[in-house]
C-alpha cells in the first residue's frame, strides 16, 4: 500500500506546491508568521493515521463535490488551543487545556478555510476545481483508530507546524477516494497568467486552450483583495465569537494602608470629572468613548466618540 517512487514524487510535487496556500492562510487568520514544514509524504489507511498524529488532535473532516472523494485536516490539540486562544483576541501565551464549546466555535472556520486553501491548489493542479462541503470538527483521541469523516486508504502529507514564536506542533492532511489517486498520478494541468490551461497529458505535445473555470474567478477575486486589508474577509469567519464588553468609569491610585481603611460609606475619587466620557473596552482593548444614560431603571452607554476599525486591528 506504500506510495512507489513514482507516486510519491508526483504526491509531494503536488503537495508541495499547495501547502503554502495553507501557511499564508493561517499567517493572515492569526496575526501571526506560521510555519508548515513537509516532513513526510505517504499512503496508509485512515485508522493508522495515529502514527503520524498520536494523542488528541483537532479534526476537521471536508466532503468534496461531485464524488471525489473526502480530506481530514488534522491539528495537535496543543496547536489547536494556541490557534482559539488568538481568534479569541488573546495573545497566544495561556491557551486553554481543554477545547471547550468557545474555542471550536472560534477555531472551526479557520481549520476550514486552511482546508480549502490546500485543497484549492491541489485543485488546480489535478485540473479539477475542488468543491469542499465541511463537517463538524471535534477533538479527536487518535489511538482509537477511529477518525470522522474518513476511511480507507488515504494519501496524506505531515508538515511541523510553527506559530510565532510558540512551541512547533504537527498538522497532517488526508485524502481518500478518487482526489487521493489524482494526486498519485501527478500535475494534469498549469494555470498560465494569461489564463490558459497548459494540458500536458495530451500525446501531441502542450495544447493551450482558454480556461474559464470557476476557480480561475475565485483566485482573481482573491487577487484584488490582496490589495485592501486582509481582514476585510478574514473577520468574517469569527462574527459569532462573543466578546466581553466593560465600560470603565475611571481609575485611580491607592496605598495598600487607603485600601486597608475602606468601609461601606468610603467614597472613592476617580480621574475623571463629573461628565467627562467613559472608556469603552472590548476583551481589555480600548475601541471607544460614551456618556452614562439610563434606560428603564437600568445603566446604559451611547457611543459618542469610536476608534476606526482599522485602527483597532492589529497590522502584519
Amino acid at each position: 500500500m506504500a506510495l512507489n517512487d513514482t507516486q510519491k514524487n508526483s504526491a509531494t510535487e503536488i503537495f508541495g506546491n499547495a501547502v503554502p496556500n495553507g501557511e499564508k492562510m493561517l499567517s493572515e487568520l492569526l496575526g501571526k508568521n506560521c510555519m508548515l514544514a513537509m516532513s513526510q509524504v505517504e499512503e496508509a489507511d485512515a485508522g493508522a493515521l495515529s502514527g503520524f498524529t498520536p494523542g488528541r488532535n483537532l479534526v476537521a473532516p471536508v466532503e468534496l463535490g461531485d464524488g471525489m472523494g473526502n480530506v481530514v485536516l488534522l491539528i495537535s490539540e496543543a496547536q489547536a488551543a494556541i490557534m482559539a486562544d488568538l481568534m479569541i483576541g488573546q495573545d497566544g501565551s495561556n491557551p486553554p487545556a481543554a477545547l471547550e464549546d468557545l474555542h471550536l466555535s472560534a477555531v472551526t472556520e479557520l481549520a476550514n478555510q486552511v482546508t480549502d486553501a490546500i485543497v484549492s491548489g491541489i485543485g488546480s493542479q489535478i485540473g479539477t476545481s475542488l468543491l469542499c462541503s465541511p463537517g463538524e470538527v471535534t477533538v479527536v483521541d487518535m489511538d482509537s483508530g477511529v477518525v470522522p469523516g474518513i476511511d480507507g486508504e488515504v494519501v496524506l502529507v505531515q508538515a511541523d507546524l510553527t506559530i510565532g514564536d510558540f512551541a512547533p506542533g504537527k498538522l497532517v492532511l488526508a485524502l481518500s477516494g478518487r482526489v487521493a489517486n489524482s494526486i498519485k498520478e501527478g500535475p494534469k494541468a498549469a494555470v498560465s497568467a494569461e489564463g490558459f490551461v497548459n494540458d500536458i497529458t495530451s500525446g501531441g505535445g502542450p495544447k493551450m486552450q482558454k480556461a474559464a473555470t470557476a476557480q480561475n474567478v475565485v483566485t482573481t477575486e482573491l487577487q484584488a483583495e490582496k490589495t485592501g486589508n486582509i481582514y476585510d474577509r478574514s473577520l468574517d469567519i469569527v462574527l459569532d465569537v462573543p466578546l466581553q464588553v466593560t465600560v470603565e468609569l475611571g481609575r485611580t491610585d491607592k496605598l495598600v494602608r487607603d485600601v486597608l481603611e475602606l468601609s461601606p460609606g468610603s467614597v472613592i475619587e476617580l480621574d475623571k470629572l463629573a461628565g467627562e466620557p467613559v472608556d469603552i473596552l472590548v476583551n481589555q482593548k480600548y475601541i471607544a468613548k460614551g456618556e452614562v444614560v439610563v434606560i428603564d431603571e437600568n445603566f446604559g452607554i451611547r457611543i459618542t466618540d469610536i476608534i476606526r476599525p482599522a485602527d483597532r486591528i492589529p497590522k502584519l
